[in-house]
């Protein structure tokens, strides 16, 4: 699925009009459509959009717990008594 992304992204060439841009644009879907057995281009473009998203979450859990692992050697009670933030 990662060619059909970059063969979107690559498909239109320097004097192309908006025209020729859309009718391009409306070829490759449908050759993605029918190639991925999408039954519509709606259907095709969120789950698309839906890999995106998770692409994206993904990368920012494994940010997360990158950053989580780090804290692991931190003692919150001792760091919150050394900020003056402790509430009792």
């Amino acid at each position: 699925m990662v060619n059909y992304r970059k063969q979107l992204l690559i498909m239109t060439a320097e004097g192309m009009t908006s025209v020729s841009v859309s009718l391009e644009t409306r070829r490759q879907l449908n050759q993605m459509r029918s190639m991925m057995e999408f039954k519509n281009i709606d259907l095709l473009l969120g789950h698309l959009l839906m890999e995106k998203r998770l692409s994206r979450l993904s990368a920012e859990s494994k940010q997360l717990q990158e950053h989580l692992e780090k804290l692991d050697n931190v003692n919150v009670n001792d760091l919150i008594e050394k900020l003056d933030l402790s509430p009792f």
